[in-house]
């Protein structure tokens, strides 16, 4: 079957998986789990543009934040994390409005993916 004929919501579960899959084996891959878990909450009390600016900021000192975002925003995508930020900040309120739908349902298949690939073992 086309790609063509998949829901949004295919691609970004099918993209997010790929992105947790590579994670598993890596050494930040619990700080990354916490991560998942906490962006859409982070999200749906300060913002689209706020959580992906806080997820910048702490990015630059830790690996989990700025690979969650840089993954994150490539199922968006977009380029990178920086990217996602220019565009977020400069949307219409419409736009932003559908940008932060679209990233909610992102983040939530990486939660999904995150609780059954990242587990403590």
């Amino acid at each position: 079957m086309s790609n063509d004929y998949r829901t949004r919501t295919q691609h970004y579960a099918e993209k997010a998986l790929s992105k947790i899959q590579a994670i598993e084996k890596k050494d930040f891959a619990k700080e990354y789990k916490s991560r998942s878990d906490g962006f859409p909450v982070m999200v749906m009390q300060a913002g689209l543009a706020q959580a992906v600016g806080f997820m910048l900021a702490k990015g630059s000192s830790s690996t989990a934040y700025s690979q969650y975002l840089d993954d994150l925003a490539s199922v968006m995508g977009e380029q990178d994390g920086k990217a996602f930020h220019h565009i977020i900040i400069h949307a219409p309120i419409a736009d932003y409005r559908q940008l932060t739908r679209k990233t909610l349902n992102a983040a939530g298949w990486f939660k999904l993916f995150g609780q059954a690939y990242l587990t403590d073992k």
